[in-house]
């Protein structure tokens, strides 16, 4: 079972201050307005670490790319077609898998990205001086710590998941067989 936070109990009001959600989402907004504050409308913070990902490994799917940024699949395809029409990436279909693409840089998009890395850099710099040193480690320590243990959730329901749909399957099969079974007992 979940633990509730440190202060507080069923009976009292829930605070925001005291929210480990809310607090997270202030932080990402933090994030995405110094990241705006230095690179202006040109590009998202979102888009930006999609670009990143892109680089760090040309090649990948979209649901991978998906899994590794946090970005959920309906905002993905939309982004991915947004920026497959200003030439930022191109979709080219998968030589693994018949249903996916592969993911690489367009020119476009390796120029933006080459413009706007040390903006980014800038965006988590001004982030961590708000933090004493000694914390702005432990911040992202716990930030990384986060991150791998959501992977590693998200990993297992998937996992879960498919073994719960193999598991239909052999229900259905089986009921199928037992169907067919009490008919040839009936016309013998």
């Amino acid at each position: 079972m979940a633990r509730s936070t440190p202060d507080s109990s069923e009976s009292e009001q829930f605070r925001l201050a005291a929210s480990p959600s809310h607090l997270l989402h202030r932080a990402e907004q933090l994030a995405t307005e110094r990241f705006a504050q230095l690179v202006g409308d040109t590009i998202t913070l979102r888009q930006f670490i999609l670009l990143a990902a892109i680089s760090e490994q040309p090649g990948l799917s979209q649901t991978d790319l998906g899994r590794i940024t946090g970005v959920d699949r309906s905002t993905l395809a939309d982004t991915m077609a947004k920026m497959e029409s200003r030439g930022w990436i191109v979709r080219t279909p998968s030589t693994s898998d018949g249903r996916a693409y592969s993911l690489l840089l367009g020119q476009g998009g390796g120029t933006m990205l080459s413009a706007t890395t040390q903006h980014a850099r800038a965006a988590d710099a001004a982030i961590l001086d708000l933090l004493p040193r000694t914390k702005g480690r432990s911040f992202l320590g716990t930030l990384s710590k986060l991150a791998k243990l959501a992977d590693a959730a998200a990993a297992k329901a998937e996992r879960d998941h498919k073994k719960h749909i193999k598991r239909q399957a052999r229900e259905r099969a089986a009921a199928k067989s037992k169907s067919r079974n009490g008919a040839r007992k009936q016309r013998a």
